[in-house]
């Protein structure tokens, strides 16, 4: 996502005028803290979290994506997390929608602080960007010629030609996640237009204070080396075997994301463990920084925070934020 000029910028506080909803956000990359952050600030002020990251959805994979421990989970309501099946689709258009109730339900049902928590930046800035999604079914014969052909030609030439069609897309994705270009291809293919073309934006009612954590990059590189080592102590390998125990395997979109199909190829034999631990680690220094292509130090409508941040100025500001009228 490209950096937001100022004439954005403004677009943002006329479309703030007379809103109602306070929303607080965190954002960041991975293993940057977010989630510690968002559970300090829903103890202090009566919130409730909102998960935006597109693996949490997912039921039987809690060490992988790195959810909430369960005491967490007690403590606070969390919501969109464990809601889908592996082996289930979960597209932008159900996030929105999903999002949208639950904050709606948290504020207007219970008038409690609804905060939004997570890394996957084309969920938070649709979300807060009011990106108006169709929730049109896949093109199932579409995407079956483009599996096709990156079995035939490999998966860097579909990315080449998303690349061509529509850049913007694939700057914003993995292009050795082939689900992920697949996916991209078919929608900039359709009748629908490129997704730079689209969507339409409808200014949500929502007074959003985005709070954005930060890293040094080789900290950040050190620290998500530290959880993927934690994640593996924890039993991430057993966790996938239970996966495929149960039916899951490869093909299913939940298992594209990071680590899973690395650790598959170890179940199977193909991969030592240590060589699969690597490129996990190796994988994810490149996610996360494709993460800040969502979320620019530059964007004026986010607070960035070095972490560890420091709480009671944290809690300090978002006092204050509350207590103005939207």
């Amino acid at each position: 996502m490209r950096a937001h000029s100022r004439t954005s910028w403004r677009w943002w506080r006329a479309a703030r005028r007379g809103v109602s909803t306070k929303l607080l956000v965190i954002v960041g990359a991975t293993a940057v803290g977010k989630s510690a952050l968002g559970m300090e600030l829903a103890r202090a002020f009566d919130g409730e979290i909102v998960s935006a990251d597109s693996r949490q959805v997912y039921r039987m994979m809690d060490i992988g994506a790195a959810k909430p421990p369960h005491t967490d989970l007690a403590a606070v309501p969390h919501h969109l997390i464990d809601i889908v099946n592996p082996d289930e689709v979960y597209s932008l258009a159900l996030f929105l929608r999903d999002a949208r109730d639950a904050i709606h339900n948290i504020k207007s049902g219970r008038q409690r602080l609804p905060i939004v928590v997570g890394g996957t930046g084309q969920y938070v800035w649709a979300l807060l960007e009011g990106w108006q999604v169709s929730a049109s079914k896949p093109n199932a014969k579409l995407r079956a010629t483009l599996e096709a052909r990156a079995a035939a030609e490999g998966r860097q030439s579909l990315y080449a030609e998303l690349e061509r069609i529509d850049p913007q897309a694939a700057g914003r994705i993995d292009g050795n996640n082939p689900r992920r270009v697949i996916r991209a291809l078919e929608v900039a293919l359709s009748s629908e237009g490129t997704v730079a073309e689209r969507p339409r934006k409808i200014a949500p009612d929502y007074d959003a204070l985005i709070l954005g954590v930060k890293m040094e990059r080789a900290a950040l590189y050190r620290r998500i080396d530290e959880r993927v080592d934690e994640q593996i102590a924890a039993g991430w390998v057993d966790e996938t075997r239970a996966l495929l125990a149960a039916g899951y395997h490869a093909g299913h979109s939940a298992l594209s994301g990071l680590g899973y199909g690395e650790l598959m190829a170890h179940i199977e034999g193909t991969l030592p463990l240590a060589d699969a631990v690597e490129r996990i680690k190796f994988r994810t220094h490149r996610y996360a920084r494709q993460q800040h292509n969502w979320f620019r130090f530059s964007d004026e409508r986010i607070r960035w925070l070095d972490a560890p941040p420091p709480l009671e100025r944290v809690k300090r500001e978002v006092g204050e934020w509350l207590a103005r009228s939207g």
